[in-house]
């Protein structure tokens, strides 16, 4: 008897020590190995949703070299291009949560598309996880430098006395240049013609000669014509003005005070990243915005840096989604 107990002690301890192992096991089998490995052993790839040469492709392009000096690995620019925007952002919303994987996006790709498009295949505030907005660009919308409207109270006031007298372009139809002068057609009581281009090198022929009246361009791609007498500037649609035109005035500060289309862009990887791989990612991102040559090259191209942390691009990002609910509701976007 003595023996039978003996023996079913140490058979009862080897079961114990094989199930705490067993455990052990499962703990750690409960945390992704990635977590355990170094972050990043191999390059980091930045989406751009756009074309290559285009301005978010230089921005991008602007960034990822400083970024590779903090994260001590290349950063890799990939251009994924189409459905204005939504192929490469969707791209990154499947790729592994492994911090490898980052879209350059902005309010296009992170906001407006998914809010318009019911076919968008992402969800941007399900699919990814913020790791910091990197920048606002400054528009401004223009005329031919010999057209009748001289200023942006002409403009409206032209709008206003024959019912699409005024045509617009923009970068594409239910895109955010679309939809925000949309909205101030709302706001100011006005019913302008929209006409999209694919992009504003392909709208300039047009607008210097006004065929369309209006254009909404980048700061930076409008300043060399301005100077050649052959556009004029009539206002900027963000917050401020651009200290490359400081003598034009914003939207709101021309009679339309609740007026603002900041248009920006941000870094955003998959949902469920770890959050030590993303506040890295945020720390080289923060770290190449404050890069001398950086600065520079962004001041030239019409940019104003954040640097925000994740924390502040998530409720930036929240913002400025119930701002643009509100803007394309009034527009009756939502409901073509």
């Amino acid at each position: 008897m003595q023996a039978k107990n003996t023996v079913r002690r140490a058979v009862t301890r080897a079961f114990a020590k094989v199930a705490s192992a067993m455990a052990i096991g499962a703990a750690f089998a409960a945390f992704p190995a990635t977590s355990f490995a170094a972050f990043p052993e191999k390059p980091i790839t930045i989406i751009v949703p756009f074309t290559a040469g285009g301005s978010t492709d230089v921005l991008a392009r602007l960034i990822a070299k400083p970024m590779q000096a903090v994260l001590k690995q290349p950063v890799v620019v990939e251009n994924k291009v189409g459905a204005a925007g939504a192929i490469g952002a969707a791209a990154v919303a499947k790729s592994p949560a492994d911090g490898y994987t980052i879209v350059f996006g902005g309010v296009g790709t992170n906001i407006v598309s998914p809010l318009t498009v019911p076919e968008t295949p992402y969800d941007p505030q399900k699919d990814f996880a913020p790791v910091g907005q990197v920048c606002t660009v400054e528009y401004v919308l223009v005329v031919n430098a010999n057209s009748p409207i001289k200023t942006f109270g002409d403009l409206v006031a032209r709008a206003k006395q024959n019912k699409g007298a005024v045509s617009y372009m923009s970068t594409g139809n239910k895109g955010p240049l679309h939809l925000g002068m949309e909205y101030f057609s709302k706001l100011a009581g006005v019913n302008m013609v929209h006409v999209p281009y694919k992009g504003e090198a392909a709208a300039l022929p047009d607008v210097i000669s006004s065929r369309v009246d209006v254009g909404m361009m980048t700061v930076p791609f409008t300043v060399p014509l301005i100077n050649d007498g052959k556009l004029r500037a009539l206002a900027a649609i963000g917050g401020k003005r651009s200290a490359l035109l400081p003598n034009v005035p914003t939207v709101s500060e021309s009679g339309y005070p609740s007026y603002e289309l900041p248009i920006w862009i941000g870094l955003s990887v998959p949902a469920g990243t770890p959050a030590d791989r993303i506040e890295l990612l945020n720390k080289a991102m923060r770290e190449a915005l404050k890069d001398e040559d950086v600065k520079k090259r962004m001041l030239t191209l019409g940019v104003t840096a954040v640097g925000s942390t994740p924390a502040e691009f998530a409720a930036f990002l929240e913002k400025e989604r119930t701002r643009w609910v509100t803007m394309i509701k009034s527009t009756g976007a939502l409901e073509k």
